[in-house]
């Protein structure tokens, strides 16, 4: 898609808040598909080496770890977190949030 389409079309009314919210959730898709990509070529490659027996794996502690990287003790998830991190101290706040989920529905 054309970035001039994108600001003349559903971004112009949001603002530099749409537009930075947009560019925003554009790169969180490109690299939330980067990341799924490279833990799932990981696992496979760990289910290979375990397979074959060159590895053993303990998934009891490999879920314990990913759940306290996930949520902390509070109940608050690494999702809440970084997006508490994204809208700190933004005015446009509004805009910025459509902007998000525009862009992060075109990514």
């Amino acid at each position: 898609m054309d970035v001039g389409q994108l600001l003349n079309g559903p971004l112009a009314p949001l603002g530099f808040g749409g537009v930075a919210g947009a560019i925003v959730g554009y790169t969180a898709k490109k690299v939330t598909k980067l990341a799924a990509l490279v833990l799932g070529g990981v696992f496979i490659l760990v289910q290979i080496l375990a397979y074959e027996g060159f590895v053993e794996v303990h998934w009891d502690q490999v879920q314990k770890v990913a759940e306290s990287t996930w949520q902390d003790a509070q109940g608050v998830t690494l999702a809440q977190r970084a997006w508490e991190i994204l809208i700190a101290n933004l005015p446009f706040g509004a805009g910025f949030a459509t902007g998000f989920a525009i862009g992060f529905k075109i990514g």
